[in-house]
């Protein structure tokens, strides 16, 4: 019968025993349709109360990695259940989108956190020519960047969402159809399809385990690119952050740019993914560090903020001013409240450690069965595998919908993405046995 040793786990915690059973499921130490412990053998065995091994077991029954069966207690459940569904595919079963890169609902604010944020507002009208934006959220932002050590003594500019700001800026910056501009390879879908509709040639950044690779950035720098976009961490779509390592060998080369424009999108930032280390910011060029709110309050909050050097606050305060005017400070007093909020501060704590969790299991179980990926953490991972189509073809035969790399890709690459952020452990391990499958599949329908 399977076993714990007591130092697998942490202060007798229910989540480390379900952690330390979801570990081994995942390393095939325990297999379909094997008994785990009874709850009085295991509790006595680890010297702690029955109450945290119930607990533990409930978790696990409650992601479906375990289910009851009578007298022979809590055994390891099959692993034919792809978990909760969310459409019904062509094949005429139903089908687990993983494809989407949106975080899990369970995590944002709800109904209650909206209602209390809203009873807890300034609800007076704001008019033309007032103040353009709500200066505690200013402050909160201010705040936000402090404690990443990003320098913030230039302003705070504030847009509607991480994309509206970043076209903002590249026009702000004067680039036009026809300028280079770097970004990484494979990069952020959505920020690849706003720079080629600007008409911009992209030059790729190489990525490794640490980041951008220093290599990829001379060369970019070299071909005379007029703006470089990059996340330090979170990186959509590897979850690839940059190292202090690596930070500091890309803060020299950046230091040699002139005339170039610098934009980190941290996208994830309050969940607190990864350390950040940022090395775009540069005295000789323009630079920006970019946040939205997407990711812990969800996408329909149209608010980013960001700070940066002067000239590129200014330029970007001026265009906003003579066209749309200022963002809703509605939203801003609302997210603000939401923002401070106990229940809410908790919800977006609990998401950061959830979504680390589901991306190191599932990174951790695809290097296990010989997968090249590489990352640290984030809501999305990249799997790099021949024939991407026909792979993204089976997998939905297989009851799994996922995004083929290459619209991730500047040159040709050959991947899909995968979204983790909602993924349980059940769906994990259903999920790798799917593809093993279909690589294996895919391998043997290779021509020679």
């Amino acid at each position: 019968m399977f076993a714990l040793a007591p130092n697998e786990i942490l202060e007798g915690k229910a989540d480390s025993i379900r952690r330390a059973i979801e570990q081994a499921i995942l390393e095939d130490r325990l297999k379909p349709g094997e008994a785990l412990p009874t709850v009085r053998t295991l509790a006595a065995d680890l010297g702690i109360n029955k109450n945290t091994v119930v607990a533990a077991y409930r978790q696990l029954q409650q992601t479906g990695l375990v289910v009851s069966d009578g007298r022979r207690g809590s055994i390891i459940a099959g692993q034919n259940s792809h978990g909760r569904s969310v459409l019904t595919g062509s094949v005429g079963h139903q089908t687990v989108s993983v494809r989407d890169g949106n975080p899990d609902v369970a995590f944002l604010p709800d109904e209650g956190d909206i209602r209390d944020a809203i009873a807890s507002m300034n609800l007076d009208n704001h008019l033309y020519g007032e103040q353009r934006n709500h200066m505690p959220f200013v402050e909160w932002a201010i705040a936000s960047f402090t404690a990443d050590n990003v320098e913030v003594n230039r302003g705070i500019f504030v847009s509607a969402g991480a994309l509206d700001l970043i076209e903002r800026a590249l026009n702000a910056a004067g680039l036009v159809s026809g300028d280079k501009v770097a970004i990484e390879d494979p990069g952020y879908m959505s920020l690849l399809a706003l720079a080629r509709a600007m008409g911009y040639k992209l030059v790729p950044l190489a990525l490794d385990v640490h980041g951008v690779t220093p290599a990829s950035l001379k060369a970019a720098l070299n071909a005379g690119v007029k703006a470089v976009l990059v996340s330090s961490r979170a990186q959509n779509p590897t979850g690839v952050a940059t190292s202090k390592s690596r930070s500091a060998e890309l803060k020299k080369i950046v230091a040699t740019a002139k005339d170039v424009l610098f934009i980190d999108d941290d996208h994830s930032s309050l969940l607190q993914l990864a350390p950040y280390h940022p090395w775009h910011m540069c005295e000789n060029a323009h630079w920006l560090t970019v946040r939205s709110l997407s990711k812990f309050l969800g996408p329909d909050y149209r608010l980013a903020v960001a700070t940066g050097d002067t000239d590129m606050i200014e330029r970007l305060e001026h265009r906003q001013s003579v066209g749309m005017g200022w963002v809703s400070t509605f939203l801003q007093r609302l997210a603000y409240q939401l923002l401070i909020s106990s229940s809410v501060k908790k919800k977006i704590a609990d998401a950061g450690n959830a979504y680390r969790e589901r991306y190191i299991t599932l990174i951790s179980a695809l290097k296990k069965k010989g997968f090249n990926v590489v990352g640290s953490a984030g809501l999305n991972l990249w799997v790099p595998i021949a024939n991407e189509r026909e792979v993204a073809e089976r997998l939905f035969e297989a009851g799994w919908l996922v995004r083929p790399g290459r619209d991730f890709c500047i040159d040709a690459q050959s991947g899909i993405r995968v979204t983790s952020s909602r993924m349980t452990p059940q769906q994990s391990i259903s999920f790798l046995d799917a593809l093993v499958t279909t690589r294996s599949a895919t391998t043997t329908t290779l021509p020679a």
